[in-house]
């Protein structure tokens, strides 16, 4: 060391002796101050570097001044760099961290741990209080009981079965859900969208199958929901599984020789049902639950109660003068038209054994023809439960006047 250097060393010593005369020395790192006091003790000065780390007041001894001018410093250093955890805490600040280290002690959760989560859950609520939203959600999930899959299906296949809903409805929640059930050997409470949505896409089905399944499935969580398996006043899983877009495809409708033909070939139920399909445009899920009380030949109409139509609207379908000889055989049966539920099924399959089926054809072609033959879009579509809007978009100019002729003149062999 050169002598200006140790000049200039014991020149800073002197001004620091003269400071402590005075009170503490003080170095700040920001707000955070660190002190340095001289006690003498025994005709032997020392010096005491004082300052808070996590809460607890820290006091280091040293035998002369620039060594604890040297630690006050290093500690003021860690400080500015995050490393060292200073605060200087008035006694109600103490008092008020001791409790809440008390408080948090049987829980194992360290006192930044807890902030952190307190902040971000009021930050989810937007501020609102933390206390009564947690009692809302406890509230909400009190008295559930978690239960398997495949035993609330079954609940849910007879509850619809008591409640009279048709056949067809039934098979086509059971088959649906079947499936579903096939796949989650679990309580619907660990099911999540994702893995929903998983599953949907492993059927590799088109948008309108997939938009079918989905329905079946937000009616079985909607019903565990109402059987408390599920939280009430919430979404649940099925809900947030997004419809699949159907772009639209060519609407498939048969040519009038081709129902003739099947006509003239098919046993007596499946004509039946394809000639009521054909000439009133009944929907597939309303063509089997029809009561020959519901078909009038004398006024001409066939009446869609509301509890047996898809839009649970009232309705009624006219009989074309075709159709009133395909029924004329019938005329004074009582019971239901269809005493079969698998009615259905033999005449499409029976159809689909003599040309290509396309989806939904019987409907599709009576909207076309119709709508040839009367031009009337309001009309026809209060007759099929439809709106005019999809009668337009769907039908329009896909035959022509003398072909809806030709359809509605198909009657009986003699």
């Amino acid at each position: 060391m050169t002598q200006k250097s140790a000049n200039i060393g014991s020149r800073i010593v002197r001004n620091c002796h003269e400071k402590l005369r005075r009170g503490p020395i003080v170095i700040r790192a920001g707000n955070v101050p660190i002190k340095i006091y001289r006690v003498s003790s025994g005709g032997y000065d020392s010096f005491i570097v004082t300052y808070y780390s996590a809460g607890t007041r820290k006091r280091e001894s040293f035998s002369d001044l620039p060594r604890a001018r040297d630690r006050a410093n290093e500690i003021a250093r860690a400080v500015i760099n995050d490393r060292l955890a200073v605060v200087e805490l008035n006694n109600a600040d103490r008092d008020s961290y001791v409790r809440a280290i008390g408080l948090l002690r049987p829980l194992g959760i360290p006192l930044h741990g807890a902030i952190e989560e307190y902040v971000a859950a009021r930050s989810l609520l937007n501020g609102q209080p933390l206390l009564p939203a947690l009692q809302e959600y406890i509230g909400r999930r009190r008295n559930i009981t978690d239960k398997p899959v495949r035993d609330i299906i079954a609940e849910l296949l007879e509850s619809r079965k008591q409640a009279l809903r048709s056949q067809r409805y039934i098979q086509t929640l059971r088959s649906h859900l079947s499936r579903f059930a096939a796949a989650f050997h679990t309580n619907i409470s660990s099911i999540t969208t994702g893995r929903i949505e998983d599953w949907l896409i492993s059927l590799n089905l088109g948008p309108c199958g997939r938009n079918n399944v989905r329905c079946s499935l937000v009616t079985f969580f909607h019903f565990a929901r109402s059987r408390h398996y599920l939280p009430k006043g919430e979404a649940t899983e099925a809900d947030d599984i997004p419809k699949a877009k159907d772009p639209g495809g060519k609407i498939g409708i048969l040519r009038p020789q081709e129902l003739a033909k099947l006509l003239s070939e098919a046993e007596a139920e499946p004509a039946l049902y394809l000639a009521l399909g054909a000439f009133t445009g009944l929907r597939s899920a309303e063509l089997i639950r029809p009561e020959w009380s519901d078909i009038n030949l004398e006024r001409g109409h066939i009446v869609v109660a509301k509890e047996k139509a898809k839009t649970a609207t009232r309705r009624l379908v006219p009989i074309q003068p075709n159709l009133t000889q395909w029924l004329a055989p019938h005329r004074g049966r009582t019971g239901r038209v269809f005493t079969s539920e698998h009615a259905a099924d033999r005449a499409i399959a029976f159809a689909n054994g003599h040309l290509d089926w396309p989806n939904n054809a019987l409907r599709h072609s009576y909207a076309t023809y119709r709508l040839a033959a009367i031009a009337d879009t309001a009309r026809v579509a209060l007759e099929m439960g439809n709106s005019p809007q999809k009668l337009m978009t769907n039908y329009r100019e896909l035959a022509d006047e003398r072909e809806a002729a030709e359809w509605f003149s198909i009657v009986p062999e003699r």
